[in-house]
């Protein structure tokens, strides 16, 4: 299968430059690169100022079948096409029939774009329903299937260096390598981390020692004393440590979430046998020991519901990480009250 950034580059220049199907499939592994292609398609087919009225999002645990096809036949509005967009394709249920039929026969009109995960956070595949082989045979006879797997130890520096010049600031091979040795390979931390820098260091090269010192700054210090605390039996320590980082600004509660799943996410390999971290493995190993698999599932759990209570609702972010600190010690997986407060 081809994949890198030479053929992610070839891609987006065909999305950006061609003709476009009515039916497309976008799939694998590396979710970040497949969020960034969908929004080429977006801003490409529609553009950014008709998203308002001629763009529909669904979700295939949720979706609402008979208003995403009845959005897909009619008409758009002061443009040429309507742009339907279909996430998490693989958590669709008993409502493939209507779809099929209609990507058998798709609107002219409209554009449908599919977002199918292969695999979890862990790096373990999903499993897809028996209907999505059928869906891909039409999307492949109609429309489009572009495939995202993750990007090799070269291509990810050659990644990492490209976006940090499109946010303003120069990182070399080392510093960059330096970043994967911090963050993984996870893209969406990588640009996480980016986004921090070029806030630091825009329009300027950052050396591997300054790059050094930024990620010491907020990780060695508070953040890491308190991934250290979580599951360490010291609660209240947790909880006075994650209220100081809050208070003085030292990491917003979104990264929180973000770098206490990725630690937890890795003490889970370790539970299932896979190696974790790298170098880090040992350290990783010996945090594992403090937790059952149930207990890591329970944390993994909680955090995800409050990275979406989170982008849903305006609930105070310091009480809803502490609930996590709380719910997650105590093995409970907390209630996910995300739509009923976004109604309120």
């Amino acid at each position: 299968m081809k994949t890198g950034i030479s053929y992610y580059r070839k891609v987006f220049a065909e999305v950006a430059s061609g003709e476009h199907p009515p039916l497309y499939m976008l799939k694998g592994e590396e979710t970040f690169i497949m969020e960034e292609m969908a929004e080429k398609l977006v801003s490409t087919v529609i553009g950014e100022d008709a998203k308002s009225f001629n763009l529909d999002v669904e979700y295939g645990s949720d979706i609402d079948m008979e208003r995403f096809l009845a959005a897909a036949a009619s008409f758009p509005f002061l443009g040429d096409r309507r742009m339907l967009v279909l996430r998490e394709t693989e958590k669709l249920k008993g409502k493939w029939k209507q779809l099929l039929e209609y990507c058998a026969r798709p609107s002219p009109s409209a554009v449908m774009v599919f977002l199918v995960n292969t695999h979890d956070e862990t790096g373990r595949k999903i499993y897809q329903p028996k209907d999505m082989q059928s869906l891909e045979k039409l999307v492949r006879s109609g429309g489009r299937v572009i495939e995202f797997q993750r990007l090799n130890e070269e291509d990810l520096i050659k990644w990492i260096m490209q976006k940090a010049s499109k946010s303003g600031i120069r990182l070399d091979q080392d510093a960059a390598g330096l970043l994967v040795g911090s963050v993984g390979d996870d893209l969406y931390g990588i640009q996480n981390e980016i986004d921090k820098l070029a806030l630091v260091y825009e329009g300027s090269q950052v050396s591997r020692d300054e790059l050094a010192g930024v990620i010491g700054n907020y990780r060695v210090n508070a953040v890491f004393d308190l991934i250290d605390r979580a599951g360490s039996g010291d609660e209240a320590g947790a909880l006075g440590v994650l209220a100081s980082i809050i208070s003085t600004g030292a990491e917003r509660p979104p990264t929180i979430v973000y770098l206490l799943t990725r630690h937890f996410l890795a003490l889970l390999k370790i539970k299932t046998g896979m190696k974790a971290g790298g170098y880090m493995h040992e350290q990783y190993k010996r945090k594992a020991e403090r937790f059952t698999t149930k207990g890591i599932t329970a944390w993994l759990e909680n955090l995800r519901v409050a990275e979406k209570i989170m982008k849903s609702t305006s609930f105070p972010e310091r009480l809803l990480l502490e609930s996590v600190f709380i719910h997650s010690t105590a093995g409970i997986i907390m209630d996910d009250f995300s739509d009923s407060a976004g109604a309120a």
